[in-house]
């Protein structure tokens, strides 16, 4: 199981022919990878958006409500009322 010395570049290695198989390329030239990219991505993007708004809106309600609860009740406990409430017991 020697070498045999150099057997070719990657995917032309020397070995038996494949059948069957199919290749086809484009060029990068005719790509056009960002055409229309303004005016049909912004349409696409506001309409998926859009259809996940059901989905979206109430955790960042969610998560809004939790964090503005958090603030009130930190600046609450850290006033003179606060002190004296949690003081009182």
């Amino acid at each position: 199981m020697g070498g045999h010395g150099y057997s070719g570049w990657w995917g032309n290695m020397g070995g038996p022919k494949h059948r069957g198989v199919v290749t086809y390329q484009l060029s990068p030239y005719e790509m056009k990878t960002n055409a229309h990219l303004i005016s049909k991505g912004t349409h696409n993007f506001i309409r998926r958006t859009s259809s996940q708004l059901a989905y979206i809106l109430p955790g960042v309600f969610l998560f809004w409500a939790v964090t503005h609860f958090g603030k009130k009740k930190h600046e609450w406990l850290n006033s003179k009322a606060g002190h004296a409430a949690q003081h009182e017991h």
